[in-house]
């Protein structure tokens, strides 16, 4: 792995990285922080929230319109699916998005220790702790509007499973790993990024889920730029064995999403048995094809910097998460 000064025509020198895998290389650009905290901040400025004043909440809600498109919901081209009326459908796509939407805090909530730590360790002056502390208040936003609108649809948050509650309390008290950590933090962006621009785009679903959807995607992107540049810096200057052993954890994380996502007692609420649908959207290639299509850009991104190396491709791959075939999602 080497790191040299690369002058672009017309623009301040930047720098590359070549990091060195399994294989071959991988050459990737890597970005002066302060100059792009900067822009991220100035764009902050301009395209900013208020999810209290810019969502309709007191709009009604159709009762017979679904709350994702239907190929999103984890039943959708199985046998349980073509047996449920249409209000059972569409009660269960509600509260799938309440379940992404309580995932959704929970993984802000993490990710706004991440930032926090990132702050600290920074300049307190500094354009790029700055940047931290400005994308910490957009997800302290986006948290209270996924919450509003569990409420508003008449549901309850869920905490995740106990082992992954507790266990997460204990990883927001580990030392600062920011390699582990920016990469973790693209998993949980892209993956609900990828499912949001689709409701937002669909002008069959609710619009209170359009609207909180098109908020979250347009501050997301910025938060996405983040990570990714913070991913590209660490990569390049992590040895072999811990970008080898951080890329394996990270899949193993990822592999644990879909099951831990839904809850079970979204089955019980629209009469199916929990056990047999949880094995039905398990045992779904539909499914998988979705999860796999959700998550295509971060492993992509992961990939070109060289980060599914090792280990961590290998559960990557045996996740069916590699692959360039993808479901038709509208």
């Amino acid at each position: 792995m080497g790191i040299q000064t690369a002058p672009g025509a017309g623009r301040p020198a930047g720098r590359t990285a070549v990091v060195r895998c399994r294989d071959g290389d991988h050459t990737i650009e890597l970005t002066e922080r302060e100059p792009l905290a900067e822009r991220l901040i100035k764009i902050s400025r301009r395209h900013s929230f208020d999810p209290d004043t810019d969502v309709d909440w007191e709009r009604p809600l159709d009762p017979d319109r679904f709350y994702m498109p239907p190929p999103l919901v984890s039943l959708y081209e199985t046998p349980l699916w073509d047996a449920m009326t249409h209000r059972q459908r569409v009660e269960l796509s509600k509260r799938e998005v309440a379940e992404i939407a309580s995932f959704g805090i929970w993984s802000e909530l993490l990710l706004m220790n991440i930032l926090l730590k990132t702050a600290y360790r920074h300049p307190y002056d500094s354009r790029h702790g700055a940047y931290a502390l400005t994308e910490l208040a957009d997800e302290c936003r986006h948290s209270m509007m996924f919450a509003r609108m569990v409420r508003t649809l008449g549901l309850r948050t869920h905490h995740p499973h106990p082992l992954v509650h507790h266990g997460a309390k204990l990883a927001a008290g580990a030392p600062y790993l920011p390699l582990q950590m920016f990469a973790g933090t693209l998993v949980v962006e892209e993956f609900t990024d990828s499912l949001q621009r689709v409701s937002m785009a669909d002008e069959e679903i609710q619009p209170l889920v359009r609207q909180v959807s098109r908020i979250h995607v347009i501050e997301e992107a910025r938060h996405i730029r983040y990570a990714r540049e913070e991913l590209k810096r660490q990569v390049a200057k992590a040895s072999p064995a811990r970008r080898r052993f951080a890329a394996a954890g990270i899949a193993r994380f990822t592999s644990f999403i879909p099951a831990m996502l839904i809850h079970p007692s979204v089955y019980r609420a629209v009469g199916l048995d929990p056990g047999r649908a949880r094995r039905a959207a398990a045992e779904s290639p539909h499914r998988r094809a979705v999860w796999a299509w959700a998550m295509r850009r971060c492993t992509r991104f992961f990939d070109e910097v060289g980060f599914l190396d090792g280990r961590g491709r290998r559960i990557w791959d045996r996740a069916g998460l590699l692959t360039d075939e993808y479901p038709k999602i509208r």
